[in-house]
């Protein structure tokens, strides 16, 4: 009716900045972990990397998004070992396996990596996920154990037929002595 009056609308934002300041810990999480994750469309295109996936392939963030993930294939794995992941995954169950990838320079590097199907509110499938561990090094390791190994086999192997042959020929060498001794 003509006379001035002051509105004042006062909104509750607490479990807004909650769930941002959760957010900002899970995307600083994700950002500093050593593992490389990756997070994929439907259709396999590539959304989002965090920078363990840059440093371990060698691939900027700008050059892989809405890439497919086969743009590390080296080839080592068959068509087949592709065709089992991706049924697993449609049919909504993790993968675990490993990969043998190929970082940008080259390099080839071997990757233990968890697959899963991102799902909605609805169990709708929505995105993918994968985490994965760069085991190259370990596998080198394990391999020059393995072979470190072997050859301590062999050396305890010869160092027996050895010993075993020298006693056979002390045996023989005794006896020459005297059948000498007696001519």
């Amino acid at each position: 009716a003509g006379s001035q009056t002051i509105q004042i609308i006062i909104r509750d934002i607490t479990l807004r900045k909650q769930q941002e300041a959760e957010n900002a810990r899970l995307i600083g999480a994700i950002e500093q972990v050593e593992e490389s994750i990756v997070i994929t469309d439907l259709q396999a295109n590539i959304v989002y990397v965090n920078p363990a996936f840059e440093r371990i392939t060698g691939y900027s963030r700008e050059e892989v998004l809405g890439k497919n993930p086969r743009i590390l294939k080296s080839g080592r794995q068959s068509g087949e070992f592709y065709n089992a992941l991706w049924q697993s995954l449609k049919s909504g169950e993790s993968w675990s396996g490993n990969f043998v990838n190929l970082a940008k320079n080259g390099r080839l590097f071997t990757e233990e990596a968890t697959v899963s199907p991102v799902v909605n509110r609805n169990g709708e499938i929505i995105n993918y996920v994968a985490v994965k561990r760069d085991v190259t090094l370990e596998l080198e390791l394990q391999e020059r154990l393995h072979h470190s190994q072997k050859m301590d086999a062999i050396g305890r192997l010869a160092g027996g037929v050895a010993h075993d042959f020298n006693n056979m020929l002390t045996v023989i060498v005794s006896y020459a002595d005297l059948i000498a001794n007696s001519l």
